[in-house]
């Protein structure tokens, strides 16, 4: 390391965009929202001193959909232009290339509160479908014919479909709480949504 990192803070404003940058990723900024709001600003956003944003594109936008007034930077004038270009690029493609233990994964997100899921960045569904792989290798106990056969009859009455939803930041995270807390319960959620829906748009 060339020299130690000191950490200031800075209002959004000061703070300019790399024009070309290649990540797209607007779809994912209320999630980000979401977990900054939960955990607090812990990722500062690498600049240069004139203020151009070398990593960091997606946290400024959530930080400015939560109208926090500064962030926390670091300086990467040590770097030249050719080094912040392919630290660009860099950055963003060591992200990809780790994967999940899935097991491992499963255990650490059982062991989370409901009310920390939003800020996670799975979906509700994602989450239980995770935690399944746990218990995978411990269900040995085989079904009956009957419940095989109803099961069989059930799927030819017809199949479940999924409805992609848009919500408001504000509203996402009681949703995704209420959500997870009634399907524990058994709660089939498409038929809230549509009562709901009959009784607002009649």
């Amino acid at each position: 390391m060339k020299e130690e990192l000191e950490i200031q803070y800075w209002p959004l404003q000061k703070l300019i965009p790399y024009a070309r940058n290649p990540r797209v990723n607007d779809d994912a900024v209320p999630k980000i929202a979401s977990a900054i709001k939960e955990f607090g600003f812990k990722v500062p956003i690498i600049v240069r001193s004139d203020g151009e944003v070398v990593d960091g594109h997606l946290r400024i936008k959530a930080a400015n959909l939560l109208k926090l007034p500064k962030v926390p930077v670091v300086l990467a004038d040590d770097l030249t232009e050719q080094q912040v270009k392919a630290f660009r690029l860099s950055v963003n493609r060591m992200a990809e290339l780790a994967e999940w233990d899935e097991k491992l994964l499963s255990l650490e997100l059982e062991e989370i509160n409901d009310e920390l899921l939003p800020a996670l960045g799975w979906s509700i569904d994602e989450v239980e479908d995770l935690i399944s792989l746990e218990h995978e290798d411990f269900a040995v106990e085989m079904p009956d014919l009957d419940s095989v056969s109803e099961a069989a009859d059930k799927m030819q009455e017809g199949s479940r479909k999924s409805i992609m939803i848009d919500f408001k930041l504000e509203d996402y995270e009681e949703a995704l709480k209420l959500i997870s807390s009634a399907k524990k319960q058994g709660v089939y959620i498409g038929l809230i949504f549509v009562e709901a829906l009959k009784n607002e748009i009649g």
